[in-house]
């Protein structure tokens, strides 16, 4: 959008819903909003009045069950930024609207907030019901949520231990910081954390209507693109006392675990209270879809904390005051508590209007307002409060929607987001979600709902790994066929004399341990000019040792010096074992003539380290830590170090031939989500990696 267009946007829109100013640059947020035809839950005279500065006009907040349509488009980010939190809150109170009675998702007009009763977001289908086995069709929209026997007068079964629950999922959404403990959410009584996932009739509609829900079909879709209405919620419920439940918005739900079949097993019916809600929009103006979070006030000590019943605030639900000594938002074994606070503040400065492009907004003043009338209005929604809204900046070019710049860069719900809260973007992240194409990467439009289609089809471009010996020679080699298959995938812990200072295996780069067709798999070595001979191969080897595990050699090759350097390769058992199991890669491989090496071609560009640095943020940090030095919380691999002492040196092939990295992150970030980035993209955050130090090429010993 251009700034003349942009502008003419609010001159037009202050001419047709007219606010109040204060003064020549800011105006009220008290804005009017267009009604949506016949809509029975527009009422503009509930309109909550609200002393927060703007600096645009911006639609009204009311309360009501009516759900916004799309936020104010402004060439001042300041204003975008109100009206989407305005939005936000709308949508909160809406989908939190007592729902009619017999009808899914629809909101009862003739009710108040306050009301008893079931919610509107609570009765949209829930993504099991969606995505079932064998890939067979859901049942209709209105048919009733399906609720074990054995819990009796429940609402909702809740199953979920963790926000990322499945395997697909918790290997590709960084959700965790380190992969040696769960990533569940455990309250200060030792109790659970449990989630649900549920999704609107619009995006379900789409779904039927396309049959994303089987895996076949959807694996052969060429492009997803729900449409504007579409909406999404995840939600944390905790179980509560009967003391803490008026804080809470409370259910019966049937509480179950899941046998290895995923079964529910061990289900009772509890009183689960809930402590957090993402809610997500796609509309006209947002292809990247509007991003809201929310939580209970009395989750972790900070603005809004110790209002609930009694004395919440004194005993957050998910912090022990009297151990302000307790390791802080880590994972922890299953049954102790977690010991959680907020990294990503609630906003409470002001905007300053003169810098459009800051997207500020006084989220905690809004909330106040907000909260003053949810309690006049007797409901127990006072008690939530936004964090913040995410929102997509209006492009000014022709560009993908994976393409695209956020405000703010990092939003994270202390109940869903825990581990990773200074690196959490919703937007960022959700743009690596696919499709079940294995092959291709195809963008499932920003959720990760659809790779839960069955049947999930394989990879045939990725060798499994060793599991048992097959053939002949199989048998004959297995032990040194799965200790190659070790040190590849543990490195330098296997082999901490040879890597001494890098924290990098094998599999960081070659991934799949070296069985991926996209990331300079290990097929068919020999049978490259460049290595026909074992000699060649031990070489490159001991070359990768040295340059790209920033180390020293395994071995000496045949037929070459051995005064001063390491003994002979042809008795070293780890040489060994790494060459047996390049030979085992390529017998898996059944067409020779289509081998590949290295990475898949790339345009030759020029990076950008500045973009670089955004691209970065939204779709690496998450892993890499926004410090690029890796997660190894608990002195563990879980994502490796791209620069820093930790990672490869100079002489590596990643650095000195930039190329290299560009492709190799191209086609293969972010993790599971290869061909994700453009071109430039990619050269990009090759710029931007290497613009940090990183070990220089390490002295040669001397003889």
């Amino acid at each position: 959008m251009s700034l003349r267009y942009a502008l003419g946007v609010v001159a037009v829109t202050a001419m047709l819903f007219p606010t109040r100013f204060f003064d020549t640059t800011a105006v009220a947020a008290q804005g009017a909003a267009p009604p949506p035809s016949a809509n029975a839950c527009w009422n503009p005279s509930a309109d909550i009045p609200l002393a927060g500065k703007t600096c645009g006009p911006v639609q009204a907040l009311q309360l009501s069950c009516y759900v916004p349509p799309d936020i104010v488009t402004a060439a001042n980010l300041n204003t975008m930024q109100r009206s989407a939190d305005i939005f936000s809150w709308q949508e909160f109170m809406a989908l939190n609207w007592p729902v009619l009675a017999g009808q899914r998702g629809v909101a009862d007009p003739g009710k108040k907030i306050g009301d008893a009763g079931v919610r509107v977001w609570e009765t949209w289908k829930e993504e099991s019901e969606v995505f079932r086995p064998d890939g067979i069709a859901p049942e209709p929209w209105d048919a009733p949520e399906r609720i074990p026997a054995s819990c009796a007068g429940a609402t909702k079964h809740l199953f979920r231990t963790q926000k990322i629950d499945d395997v697909v999922d918790s290997s590709l959404q960084a959700a965790a910081a380190t992969g040696t403990l769960p990533a569940t959410l455990t309250d200060q009584r030792g109790r659970l954390v449990r989630y649900e996932i549920r999704m609107n009739k619009v995006m379900f509609d789409h779904i039927v209507r396309h049959r994303l829900y089987d895996g076949k079909v959807q694996a052969q879709a060429k492009t997803i693109d729900f449409p504007s209405g579409a909406m999404l919620v995840k939600a944390a419920w905790r179980e509560v006392t009967p003391e803490e439940a008026p804080s809470y918005h409370t259910v019966t739900a049937c509480v179950c675990d899941r046998d290895v079949n995923g079964q529910p097993r061990d289900c009772q019916p509890k009183r689960m209270g809930l402590v957090g809600l993402h809610v997500t929009q796609k509309t006209p103006s947002s292809p990247q879809w509007i991003w809201s979070t929310f939580e209970q006030v009395d989750n972790v000590p900070g603005p809004g904390a110790g209002v609930g019943t009694p004395g919440a605030g004194a005993h957050p639900a998910f912090y022990d005051p009297k151990c302000p000594t307790c390791p802080k938002n880590g994972q922890t074994r299953t049954g102790t508590p977690n010991q959680i606070t907020r990294l990503t503040p609630i906003p409470a400065a002001e905007p300053n209007c003169a810098q459009p492009q800051q997207a500020v907004d006084n989220v905690q003043r809004l909330n106040a307002d907000v909260r003053r009338a949810l309690k006049s209005a007797g409901t127990v929604f006072r008690f939530y409060q936004l964090v913040n809204t995410q929102f997509p900046v209006p492009p000014t070019g022709t560009q993908p929607p994976t393409v695209f710049t956020v405000r703010p860069p990092v939003l994270a719900n202390t109940t869903m987001e825990t581990y990773v809260q200074r690196t959490s973007t919703c937007m960022g992240c959700h743009s690596t979600a696919r499709t079940v194409n294995p092959t291709t990467f195809v963008s499932s439009d920003f959720t990760f709902t659809l790779n839960n289609a069955q049947p999930l089809q394989p990879n045939p471009n990725v060798i499994a790994p060793p599991s048992r010996p097959v053939t002949q020679w199989d048998r004959q080699n297995w032990a040194a066929v799965t200790r190659g298959y070790q040190l590849t995938t543990h490195t330098y812990e296997l082999l901490p004399r040879h890597v001494p200072r890098a924290k990098l295996h094998c599999s960081s780069c070659h991934l799949d341990a070296g069985g991926n067709m996209t990331a300079a798999w290990w097929v068919n070595l020999r049978q490259k000019k460049e290595y026909p001979t074992l000699p060649l191969l031990q070489n490159r080897i001991n070359g990768c040792f040295e340059r790209s595990l920033n180390g020293k050699p395994l071995c000496t090759p045949q037929g070459q010096p051995t005064p001063g350097n390491p003994p002979p390769c042809d008795t070293n058992a780890d040489m060994h074992a790494f060459t047996t199991y390049m030979d085992w890669l390529t017998e898996q491989w059944n067409d020779p003539k289509t081998t590949t090496h290295g990475y898949p071609p790339i345009s030759t560009l020029t990076g950008n380290v500045a973009n670089g640095r955004m691209v970065f943020q939204q779709k690496c940090a998450v892993c890499h830590r926004e410090d690029g030095q890796g997660r190894y919380e608990d002195n563990v691999y879980y994502r490796p170090a791209l620069w820093g002492p930790h990672s490869f040196n100079q002489a590596a092939g990643m650095f000195s031939d930039p190329a290299d990295l560009a492709a190799f992150v191209r086609w293969n970030m972010p993790l599971g989500a290869g061909g994700l980035l453009t071109d430039q993209e990619a050269w990009d955050v090759e710029a931007y990696i290497h613009s940090h130090k990183r070990p220089t090429t390490p002295p040669k010993p001397k003889k």
